[in-house]
């Protein structure tokens, strides 16, 4: 590993923008990074060719779907949305990467054994599948690319409810972006600028009207309290009343906002596809003399320990920066490897899961010291 050294944001977020119009334009948008979930001390990643469990202190592969040499039947294809962890159940999402029609399959949760797969394979696929699946425990919110909406028994996939979104039929409402949950309402965005909250008991709508931005919500959003954050393709992070859907601020970034953002007690830490990387408070005031400039765009929400930020960058840097000022400490370079999917913790240790490159899984201790690889 080296140290980083400065390099021009303008280069990288010219290959960032580049990669996300082309995204727009084909049937496997989600294809081009993995989706990781951290559950106890193993990771669950869903990582083009298969889903792996991975023990999260040693980096060792636990099981793998589809096995070596198995055959996923139904669920073969594709997979990166990231999956729904419950107590025994794993939920992934299959992409046929030529059509871009998607299956949802159960999982066994410590074998990786296919339980259930829907729709049926004598049954017409669902849409495709970007935005990770969550889970309230006893359910499992799916949202399409081509707008619907499903909610099913994790158990045994049946599916309890399902909505299409308002203007879905026109080619808009697709979902790309990781829904929020709150209380019983689960909370959508859409490529078409809105945000649409939904009743998670029935799928029917709540707010009065969507929340409505200048450009496409395409991240996971953050709920904390009280308060949604979704960043937008407007350049913009937002505040939203989630029981009402209005607005309460704005935050104009120097770019696209593709996250929502980390919270760290009174502070959102937020990036843009600037490789601009932003301290806020609670009313969206900037907190650090100057942002964080990273080595390439930040498409992932950044990772907040204690008074550490790691930062994740589409150049391949893994940036470990002070939380009080937004000085750096370190940074580290995954390069091929890119990085695409949100840092996470897990036994005291930083996990990253580069798009491409040699490692599916890269672990690093608290001082960006290596700690372990998984290779591909």
């Amino acid at each position: 590993m080296i140290q980083a050294t400065a390099m021009p944001w303008r280069l990288f977020a010219g290959i960032g923008i580049l990669s996300v119009i082309l995204l727009v334009g084909c049937s496997g948008a989600g294809s081009s990074w993995p989706g990781m979930q951290v559950s106890g001390e193993v990771i669950y990643v869903a990582d083009l060719d298969a889903v792996f469990a991975v023990d999260g202190r040693s980096g060792q592969e636990l099981w793998r779907f589809p096995p070596k040499n198995g055959n996923a039947g139904a669920c073969s294809g594709a997979y990166h949305a990231s999956p729904a962890v419950l107590e025994n159940r794993i939920v992934i999402a299959a992409e046929n990467p030529g059509t871009g029609e998607s299956r949802l399959c159960g999982l066994d949760r410590g074998s990786g054994a296919l339980q259930w797969v829907y729709p049926p394979a004598d049954q017409r696929p669902l849409g495709p599948i970007f935005a990770g699946l969550v889970s309230d425990g006893t359910q499992v919110f799916v949202g399409t690319g081509d707008g619907w909406v499903l909610a099913l028994n994790p158990e045994t996939g049946q599916v309890l409810w399902q909505t299409r979104l308002p203007e879905a039929g026109r080619g808009a409402a697709r979902v790309w972006a990781t829904p929020a949950l709150f209380g019983t309402t689960l909370i959508v965005g859409t490529m078409d600028h809105r945000l649409l909250a939904l009743d998670g008991k029935d799928g029917t709508l709540r707010w009065a009207a969507p929340f409505q931005a200048q450009g496409a919500i395409a991240g996971a959003l953050t709920l904390d309290g009280d308060t949604l954050y979704a960043g937008a393709f407007d350049d913009h992070l937002y505040a939203v009343d989630p029981t009402t859907g209005q607005e309460r601020w704005r935050f104009k970034a120097n770019h696209w906002v593709w996250d929502g953002p980390a919270v760290a007690g009174e502070r959102l830490i937020v990036g843009d596809m600037s490789g601009r990387v932003f301290a806020l408070d609670r009313q969206g005031k900037p907190l650090w003399p100057r942002p964080f400039q990273a080595n390439g765009p930040v498409r992932a929400r950044p990772l907040v320990v204690e008074d550490r930020v790691y930062i994740a960058d589409e150049a391949g840097w893994l940036h470990l920066v002070n939380l009080e000022d937004g000085t750096k400490v370190k940074s580290v370079n995954l390069a091929p490897g890119r990085l695409l999917t949100p840092p996470m913790t897990i036994a005291g240790q930083i996990v990253v899961a580069p798009t491409g490159g040699p490692f599916r899984l890269v672990a690093f201790r608290s001082d960006l010291t290596e700690a372990w690889k998984l290779g591909r």
